[in-house]
């Protein structure tokens, strides 16, 4: 047993650090795409049909969300997810919330709204796919957030659930001020400053979670 748990203290920080940086993949446009907007834009206008740079951060979109789940998974088969039940619900949620990101990387938007001025959107099936993947992706953030924290603090990681949910709090909050962007001009230029910082956070808990889990293993 406990050989077992010592060789799956790799696993979780390899996963942790994978899923974190994958999910930060907007760090690279600077080097791969033919336009950037780091204000202005959102992230998927990287990735839209319109731009000759999109393949790439289409598949950097589809990796991020499929490490995500190999993270969720990974978690869920370990001390953290097995020894507390809304823990483990939450974490089914993070599961969903990279499923999502999955099928929203795969449908790109027709055109990107934050780099063309002129840009109107088709309203075709890949976009409405991509925009309610975002909407769940959204909503079951918003839940693993809150429920793997909220199962933290009752399952004796206190300091790290409440980490949790000040982060989902920070990251829910972020995510409120860039959807606000469609009715403040003064939002609008900042929308993508915002949805880049709300991503390192996210990146950020998701390290925080291999750090509980890698105590958790410690302890069993």
């Amino acid at each position: 047993m406990c050989a077992a748990v010592t060789r799956s203290r790799p696993l979780v920080l390899a996963s942790a650090l994978a899923a974190a940086l994958l999910c930060n993949y907007w760090a690279l446009e600077d080097l791969l795409a033919d336009r950037t907007n780091f204000d202005g834009s959102w992230i998927s206008d990287l990735s839209t049909r319109s731009e000759g740079s999109g393949a790439i951060f289409v598949a950097l979109g589809v990796a991020s969300g499929l490490a995500i789940c190999a993270y969720a998974l990974v978690l869920l088969s370990g001390p953290l997810g097995e020894r507390r039940p809304w823990v483990r619900r939450g974490l089914w949620a993070l599961l969903v919330s990279g499923a999502m990101i999955v099928l929203a990387s795969a449908a790109p938007l027709s055109c990107a709204e934050g780099l063309e001025a002129n840009c109107k959107l088709q309203e075709d099936g890949l976009d409405i796919v991509h925009a309610l993947a975002t909407g769940g992706e959204i909503i079951a953030t918003v839940l693993a957030f809150a429920l793997i924290g909220w199962g933290l603090r009752r399952g004796g990681r206190r300091e790290v659930g409440a980490f949790t949910l000040v982060l989902g709090a920070v990251w829910l909050a972020l995510t409120i001020v860039t959807g606000v962007s469609y009715l403040s001009n003064g939002v609008d230029e900042l929308k993508g400053a915002f949805q880049r910082v709300d991503q390192v956070v996210f990146g950020g808990w998701l390290l925080a979670l291999a750090w509980a889990a890698v105590q958790d293993s410690g302890s069993g």
